[in-house]
């Protein structure tokens, strides 16, 4: 039976694809249309296209009752693009930082409430902070998730903390979202957010967004390494450099 559902579900997956990939070419579409030049039924169609319609993939018409692609699409095919040009635009400005402070330097974007490392460039030093790429991590107890949730509208900030696992992972983990949402607006005055042993112990950590020419964060870049080496002086110091760095980087992306 489980098998059966997963078919299923790659199925009405293919579906959707399949009527995506025609509305590329030929919308505005009607459900007609789109049911002649890709074989999904009717009923199927009308229920792939209210999900669409629902996360913003397409818009209906309702006076001619066609179906165009949506804003959420075109925010996908932004962020492909930019996700390339980030991570080659961002890795000499990482090299940077790493050659400055001789630690760990990453480079992380979110998706759906959690934080994904794109790039990472480690400390050579033997004790070091590490991590691997592509990893999914807390988009509240990292200080890359911190900033970024920093520069959002608190709307935004709660829909992404609502997924949130709110399980303590150290003692200094932040155990709600209006104990995090309170901590934000002194983030964003400083440009920078801080992970204080909060998603490991032993670890600190320390990064500022990467903003686009709306003011958007796409992205984040933080500097990480024992607690020992990273004194409060140490963050502060860091902090403002990658206030600096982000900012040529976003200025790059535009």
């Amino acid at each position: 039976m489980a098998n059966e559902r997963r078919s299923d579900e790659v199925n009405v997956l293919a579906k959707a694809l399949d009527i995506l990939d025609r509305m590329a070419t030929d919308a505005p579409c009607t459900v007609a249309h789109l049911c002649q030049h890709t074989g999904v039924t009717k009923p199927a169609a009308y229920r792939i296209l209210k999900t669409l319609d629902q996360r913003g993939y397409v818009v209906r018409d309702e006076v001619r009752r066609e179906y165009s692609l949506g804003p959420a699409l075109y925010g996908l095919s932004r962020a492909a693009r930019n996700s390339t040009d980030l991570v080659r635009l961002a890795r000499p400005a990482m090299q940077a930082l790493h050659e400055e402070f001789g630690e760990t330097v990453n480079l992380g974007v979110v998706s759906h409430g959690q934080v994904v490392y794109l790039d990472a460039i480690e400390s050579v030093q033997r004790l070091r902070t590490t991590v691997q790429i592509a990893l999914r991590d807390n988009i509240h107890t990292t200080a890359l998730g911190k900033t970024i949730l920093s520069a959002l509208p608190e709307q935004e900030v709660r829909e992404q903390l609502a997924v949130a696992d709110w399980s303590p992972i150290t003692p200094n983990t932040v155990r709600s979202a209006d104990a995090l949402l309170a901590a934000l607006p002194g983030f964003r005055d400083k440009g920078y957010a801080i992970d204080d042993e909060e998603n490991e112990v032993g670890s600190r950590c320390v990064a500022s967004s990467i903003l686009d020419s709306a003011g958007r964060p796409v992205a984040a870049i933080s500097v990480s390494a024992p607690a020992p080496r990273m004194t409060d002086e140490t963050l502060a110091a860091i902090g403002a450099r990658l206030v600096e760095t982000c900012k040529r980087v976003g200025d790059a992306l535009t």
